[in-house]
């Protein structure tokens, strides 16, 4: 959409926008004159809704909507809105009109019927599995979509939300964001493309050079127009590479399929499949790019060519690569990881001193020969070190045959010119020779019974050998049957290795190096047979079914390598093989790199050029294009080999008391096993200052013990509080301590160690470890902490607790749900209900609340106050929290002119003494905190905390006891009791069932009348009866009726003594809570 036509669109949009914001306010539009109620008109109109809502004419469909009563079919009206929406193609402009006009006939519900499956339709779509189905339901989907966004999008303008146009925005970009979000393929884009065409001006803004519209002529506001525009440069982005991907694996395919078709002369029909559904993806993207990069004032990718990718393959890189290989100095074990592994590669045992030299064929004339094959081999290992040397590894070209021996044959190198090494030595062919006409009968081989037997036994117990002391003794073994025909027979046996069983190849590798010395000939043969190997599958390199052949030939070759076997040079030759056909070889060089990559990086033999081809490795993995599985392999392989430098682990040595309070706190602590760890923990040395020290340093590092934990944790600082009453309020102090520090520093990393403190806090109030007044000062340290007003504002940003940072709300809600559940009576559950409303305040000054923070607080909310008011905007919770301000002002009363005579200091106040006037001068200027009195109402002497406690749990046990009393006792008297009439004025009756109290009169002449209840036949009787005075019976009848009146008296003074005590505990916990907000208070007596 041009600038043009948005200006031309603003008066229709704002006429609209008017007209609904007038029935959101007002009554629904009646018109005049009378309506039709028949269901055959309404039937009519339905049908119309739903063929023809996006056709029009507009104003024909608005006609009959006037003609008709339409509110007794509102949801059938809705359905037929919402199919016609999504069918077919029209003008979305005659649909918004006439949906606007059916909101003014039925406002107030219409829209909040309409929208939410409107939005449905939006939803992303689930998968498909078929092919078919998923591309027909595709079209279907999108032909839906398009209309259906347009109208959400221009219902959004005309305020269709009651919120306004900046929710209307919001949900706009959510489904934009949504339809992005889950577009892998890129089906979407058509969609996004109609929305652009028709909405770029409006939801985009102004872009480039455009001239920016006055704030009154746009519709969205700026921010969220600046989000929009970066929403789509993000997907354009994620667009333009994928189609750059695309198009380099569209002609890596033509490239394969031309290689095909020279080779055999015909392409495979699933092949060329494959290509042709190749071509037509990158075509619809390519297309669906370059128009969102029309409409959005962007530069569309350039896509590489055939010949472009020709020419850049020629390219050769000089400059210095920035993937070095780690020098290593003094590294800790050198070439090995560990000492163990370097006794393995290393000590080696001398088979001249386990078995007679006559079995190894040793001679005293052979010590000059064997000095000479020395020097020859330090000759060719000097040859080979020099030709390796002169390799030109920065300019690699690709070996089309590759032939390789072992160090001691002459040198074999790719030299510059690509000249081919020479083939295998002439005893190696003579070997294969006799190998391939040899059978595997024993009786053949030249073996004797007995040691064919013997040899089959020790090759039945190689497989089972994974130490070196087995393999060390298997090895004396087979020297003992050392033989020509052995040999054979046992590097046939090596190199037939069961592809499966690569864990055995560092075994065989020593098993080898241990025979190396005194049978050469058995490390020649089996590198050649590896040689052979290794031949058959570079030639076979494309076949993926004998990649596990490659990996066991690959390790064989590096841990025979690591025993020096297979010199080391002739390695960095296989290495330097892999490289020069490096995008297949990619997983033999990986896997090579892993087996003997650092030992050929510190060898001081190999370290040079071992470096110069890691560091070419590097270089080809930076420019090529690799799979994400090769690219994570050539990484690990790179750092196995080189690992970056670190410090070791300090590992902190524990004393076995230390070890003994982890062993009770982390394994053995449980819900019933909490009597023994109590008692456990009761005999430890509590005297010793470092157990104790020790203990309470696990008790605090609460973080450190399990999670479910925690509940026993704090009753075994109840029980044990007891017994060491400083240890209690040492823990408290920790906690309280680092729940301050965790939100001082608020850091990230910390956040479960926060969770866990304030968890702890909770479960310590349910064990009466703390008071409540901890609790809520807590709490309202988690609100207040790090603002400047006392609580946080909108718009205004907090060093430790920024505006999107919602983590309090998760530590008060952990508060309250371990202990929230007790503040449910008195002064505790005004408190509580106080505090909620201020919490919602707080999490709506917040921005973009997380659902799980959200359901979170939903939760707390419900569980404690279920038909507590939920805010959804701030000004709601601004106003709660003033009427509790302005509630709480009632009790207040601030005079600052009463003289020190008529005012007394609290009874808990210690930091601050109260004995001076409070006067205009006892505050200082730079003083700014409020001072707030507090007027006692009474002052009267406050028991003490046992008195409390023993009144509590008498007076509770009291009432159990009538209760039972009244449900168990039998009925004394199971008759009807009759009707007296009331005795005249001055007369005192005392009955058996009724008492007077203690200062009844008596009847005349010192008696006590009685009333006698009698019965005679069905008939009941009742008569009078003087007792005397001094009889036993009025005796007993004053004694209990002055017990009974005394009782009652003890009673109704300790109510009035709780009730005063409850009263100062208001005061105080005010006074704590004005102080925390930085108010002082002080309580005066009235």
């Amino acid at each position: 959409m041009s600038l043009a036509e948005h200006v031309a669109k603003l008066p229709r949009r704002r006429a609209l926008r008017a007209k609904v914001e007038t029935f959101w306010l007002d009554e629904a539009y009646r018109p005049p004159g009378q309506l039709d109620s028949s269901l055959k008109k309404h039937t009519t109109l339905i049908n119309r809704l739903r063929a023809a809502l996006l056709v029009g004419p507009a104003e024909s469909i608005i006609k009959e909507i006037d003609a008709v009563v339409l509110t007794k079919y509102l949801e059938e009206i809705v359905a037929a809105v919402v199919e016609g929406a999504s069918r077919g193609k029209g003008d979305t402009e005659d649909a918004v009109d006439i949906i606007v006009h059916l909101h003014a006939r039925l406002a107030p519900d219409f829209f909040t019927l309409l929208l939410p499956p409107l939005l449905a339709i939006l939803a992303p779509p689930a998968p498909s599995k078929e092919d078919k189905d998923r591309e027909k339901e595709e079209k279907d989907r999108i032909a839906k979509q398009r209309p259906v966004l347009r109208i959400i999008a221009e219902l959004a303008l005309v305020n269709a939300w009651p919120e306004g146009v900046a929710k209307g925005a919001a949900e706009v970009g959510k489904i934009l964001k949504a339809l992005m979000n889950n577009d892998p393929q890129y089906a979407n884009m058509t969609v996004l493309a109609s929305f652009l065409k028709h909405f770029n001006r409006t939801y985009l803004g102004a872009h480039g050079d455009e001239e920016p519209l006055p704030a009154d002529d746009e519709l969205v506001p700026v921010e969220i127009q600046k989000k929009m525009r970066e929403l789509f440069v993000a997907y354009f982005d994620g667009a333009s590479k994928t189609l750059v991907k695309g198009q380099l694996r569209m002609l890596e395919q033509d490239r394969k399929n031309h290689e095909a078709y020279i080779k055999s002369g015909e392409i495979f029909e699933d092949r060329q499949h494959a290509y042709e559904r190749m071509t037509r993806a990158v075509e619809r993207l390519t297309t669906g790019v370059n128009g969102l990069a029309e409409l959005l004032g962007l530069q569309p990718p350039v896509l590489p060519t055939a010949a472009s990718l020709a020419k850049s393959s020629l390219q050769i890189v000089d400059s210095g690569s920035s993937f070095t290989v780690r020098d290593d100095g003094a590294v800790p074990g050198g070439i090995w990881d560990d000492e163990e592994e370097r006794r393995f590669y290393e000590n080696l045992p001398d088979l001249l001193q386990l078995v007679p030299s006559s079995l190894l064929g040793v001679k005293e004339v052979q010590k000059e020969a064997t000095d000479k094959g020395e020097a020859a081999r330090k000759r060719d290992e000097d040859d080979v070190a020099r030709q390796l040397a002169q390799m030109d590894i920065a300019t690699p070209a690709p070996a089309e045959s590759i032939e390789m021996s072992h160090g001691a044959s002459s040198g074999t190198t790719a030299s510059a010119d690509h000249e081919q090494p020479p083939p295998l030595s002439a005893n190696a062919n003579t070997y294969e020779d006799e190998a391939e006409s040899a059978p595997v009968a024993t009786d053949e081989d030249g073996l004797q019974s007995g040691p064919a037997a013997r040899l089959s036994a020790l090759f039945a117990a190689l497989p089972e050998s994974v130490n070196r002391e087995t393999i060390d003794k298997l090895a004396a073994e087979f020297a003992f049957l050392n033989s020509k025909a052995a040999r054979k027979r046992l590097v046939r046996f090596l190199a037939a290795v069961p592809k499966n069983r690569t864990d055995l190849l560092p075994h065989y590798a020593r098993f080898v190096a241990v025979l190396d010395p005194y049978m050469p000939d058995i490390g020649h043969e089996v590198i050649d047979a590896l040689d052979e190997e290794l031949r058959y599958l570079q030639r076979k390199r494309t076949v993926r079914e004998l990649d596990s052949l490659r990996l066991k030939n690959v390790r064989f070759y590096g841990e025979l390598a690591k025993f020096k076997v297979a010199r080391p040079h002739t390695i960095l030759h296989v290495l330097k093989v892999f490289l020069d056909d490096f995008r297949f070889n990619i997983e033999n060089i990986a896997n090579l790199l892993e087996t003997c990559g650092r030992f050929l990086l510190r060898y001081d033999g190999t370290a040079s050029t071992a470096k110069s081809m890691v560091e070419l490795m590097r270089r080809k993995q930076s420019t090529s294009h690799l799979d994400p599985r090769h690219q994570v392999m050539l990484e690990n392989a790179f750092y196995q080999c080189n690992p970056p430098e670190r410090g070791a682990r300090e590992v902190i040595a524990l004393t076995p008391m230390q070890s003994f309070i982890q062993h009770l706190l982390h394994d053995v602590l449980m819900k019933r096993t909490l009597d023994k760890v109590l008692k456990l923990f009761r005999k430890l040395h509590w005297e010793d200052s470092e157990v104790y020290q020790y203990i309470l340093a696990s008790f605090t590092e609460i973080w450190e013990i399990k999670y479910g934990v925690i509940p026993y944790v704090a009753a075994l600082v109840y029980d044990l509080q007891r017994y060491h009453a400083e240890f209690g309020i040492a823990v408290v102090d920790q906690v309280m301590e680092n729940i301050r520090i965790g939100m001082e520093e608020n850091i990230f990393k910390h956040n479960q160690r926060r969770i866990a403190s304030v968890k702890y806090l909770g479960e310590l109030y349910m064990y009466r470890v703390v008071n409540a007044a901890v609790v809520f000062e807590t709490l309202w340290s988690l609100l207040s902490f790090g603002h400047a007003a006392g609580l946080p504002v909108p718009g205004r940003d907090s060093p430790i607790d920024s505006v999107d940072d919602l983590f309090r709300v998760r530590l008060a809600c952990t508060v309250l749900d371990t202990c929230g559940t007790c503040f449910d009576k008195g002064s505790l559950r005004r408190k509580l209900d106080q505090y909620l409303v201020v919490l919602q305040l707080y999490a709506l000054c917040k921005s973009n609340i997380p659902m799980d923070v959200h359901f979170m607080l939903g939760d707390t909310i419900e569980a404690l106050r279920p038909d507590m008011k939920r805010f959804k905007t701030f000004a709601e919770a601004a106003a709660a929290v003033d009427e509790i301000m302005q509630d709480s002002a009632h009790d207040v009363n601030d005079d600052d002119e009463i003289n020190d005579e008529d005012r007394a200091a609290p009874q808990d106040e210690v930091e601050e003494p109260v004995t001076a006037p409070l006067d205009a001068g006892a505050v200082s200027d730079d003083d700014a905190e409020d001072v707030v009195v507090i007027r006692e109402k009474a002052r009267t002497d406050e028991a003490d905390a046992e008195a409390e406690t023993d009144f509590d749990r008498e007076f509770a046990r009291a009432l159990a006891d009538t209760t039972v009393e009244r449900k168990t006792a039998a009925p004394i008297f199971d008759q009807a009791v009759p009707i007296l009439r009331k005795a005249p004025a001055g007369a005192r009756h005392a009955t058996t069932g009724l008492a007077t109290g203690p200062g009844m009169k008596t009847g005349d002449g010192g008696k006590m009348q009685f009333m006698l209840l009698s019965k005679r036949g069905n008939k009941q009787q009742v008569r009078e009866v003087d007792i005397p005075v001094d009889s036993a019976i009025a005796n007993n009848l004053r004694s209990h009726q002055l017990a009974s009146k005394a009782e009652q008296e003890h009673l109704k003074r300790l109510v009035l003594t709780h009730e005063q005590r409850q009263g100062q505990s208001e005061l105080h916990a005010v006074e704590q809570a004005m102080r925390a907000r930085g108010i002082r208070t002080r309580i005066v007596p009235s």
